[in-house]
């Protein structure tokens, strides 16, 4: 049997309904004990949007509110976010997009519970989960485990797939060899990799331009095909519940599928449960717990809520067929005529980017919490995969940093919910 073809079958696999099951129950869990604070995201967020400018004195390694907010969306919103947003509608029919919408929602409680804990524990490693993952048992296996998880996971879901992503982009759109792209890549991962928090620098320049760009041109089209967008997000709701095509046989077995592509495409592109965003946050210079969960679950908010459903209603208006891959660009392309070959480009490229930087924040944080006083390797493997990424075929790549990404899930949503139990505990007897 062929590499790839194992990879997918642990794929299929870990990432199956059990997996499923574990996020959408902890989400569900966690939001109960919580109060569902995600119905009022929005009264919440505009109470406290003023502690993204806000300054305090602090240690040298952390980070402003508006990185820590800026560097963890660049790392949440990748490529997958556009490009997967499309394969999820090709794969699991419109309808899937409402269940990407339930597991953001629930995942919300999940990314809350996460960086609460993350910013409650740190104790100055800035090691993101493994501060609190350590606390259970005995060892720190868990702990360590986790991190070479997430050492794995950011230099291929976080490295080498944005690159090649970033280098077809520039190929398609601009014409640009892959072979160039390669030093480019070469010259910006060297400028993540060098300085003081240079990751979360570039983050927190690169993702307003990015947000701006994208969603300016997303909404361009809508607003220019109202009555279009309102359908799209009827025919999101009804097919989620009645779904137009039979896959598996019986309407029933169509629907738990485009559920099931709906939870897991969701789950891969907002990371809620994963604790990845969780170094990024106990990194703030800002120590709130509930100020950095709350700001957790704006970027879930923004990540589906806001980029896949303006992403999947131009994907249903443009009337692109619904088959094939590169739906979205394709959408995108027939949504905005000429222009939008070069618009679709350059928004994957700069999402790509910025997903670079956001993942070699977490990945450099886990690779210190295995090996302190190493930097210079993770570095150096971190450029080297930067520029191999731009040159080898994605399927194998994606593949293992999906395996990477579920193993980073299992033990986080695990301890996540055994901690915040014990949390709970701590609070009524206080």
């Amino acid at each position: 049997m062929e590499l790839t073809a194992i990879i997918n079958k642990i794929n299929s696999f870990l990432w199956g309904v059990p997996l499923l099951i574990l996020l959408l129950g902890g989400g569900i869990y966690l939001s109960i004990k919580l109060g569902f604070p995600q119905i009022h995201i929005l009264k919440i967020m505009k109470k406290t949007v003023f502690t993204l400018f806000k300054k305090e004195s602090s240690e040298s390694d952390s980070l402003s509110q508006f990185q820590t907010f800026s560097t963890a969306l660049a790392a949440t919103v990748g490529t997958g976010s556009v490009v997967g947003v499309g394969e999820c509608i090709r794969i699991g029919g419109a309808g899937s997009v409402f269940w990407m919408w339930v597991s953001a929602f629930f995942g919300m409680g999940l990314a809350y519970c996460e960086n609460y804990l993350g910013v409650r524990c740190s104790d100055g490693k800035l090691c993101g989960a493994a501060s609190y993952l350590e606390k259970i048992g005995r060892t720190k296996l868990t702990a360590v485990l986790f991190a070479v998880f997430t050492v794995g996971a950011s230099l291929g879901m976080g490295n080498m797939v944005q690159t090649g992503s970033a280098a077809a982009a520039a190929r398609e759109g601009f014409g640009i060899p892959s072979y160039i792209f390669a030093l480019v890549v070469l010259i910006f991962v060297f400028l993540v990799a060098v300085g003081k928090n240079s990751a979360a620098c570039l983050c927190e320049k690169l993702v307003p331009i990015m947000a701006v760009l994208f969603i300016g041109g997303s909404l361009g089209v809508i607003i220019f095909h109202p009555l279009k967008a309102a359908g799209a997000i009827a025919m999101i709701v009804k097919n989620a519940f009645c779904p137009t095509a039979c896959i598996t046989g019986s309407v029933a077995g169509t629907i738990i599928f485009s559920m099931v592509e709906g939870l897991k495409r969701g789950a891969f592109s907002n990371e809620a449960g994963l604790g990845s965003t969780v170094a990024v946050h106990s990194s703030c210079e800002i120590k709130s717990p509930e100020l950095q969960g709350t700001w957790a679950m704006a970027e879930v908010f923004i990540d589906t809520f806001v980029i896949c459903t303006l992403t999947a209603i131009v994907i249903i208006i443009s009337g692109t067929d619904l088959t094939g891959e590169d739906m979205a660009v394709r959408a995108y392309n027939a949504a905005l005529g000429g222009a939008g070959k070069y618009f679709m480009s350059g928004s994957l490229i700069l999402f790509a980017l910025a997903t670079v930087a956001g993942w070699f924040f977490i990945g450099e944080r886990a690779w210190r919490y295995l090996f302190p006083r190493s930097d210079m390797i993770y570095r150096i493997m971190a450029i080297a995969c930067g520029c191999i990424g731009t040159m080898w075929s994605m399927e194998l790549v994606w593949g293992v940093s999906d395996i990477f990404n579920g193993l980073m899930a299992v033990p986080n949503v695990i301890g996540v919910l055994v901690l915040w139990r014990k949390e709970v505990e701590m609070r009524n007897e206080e």
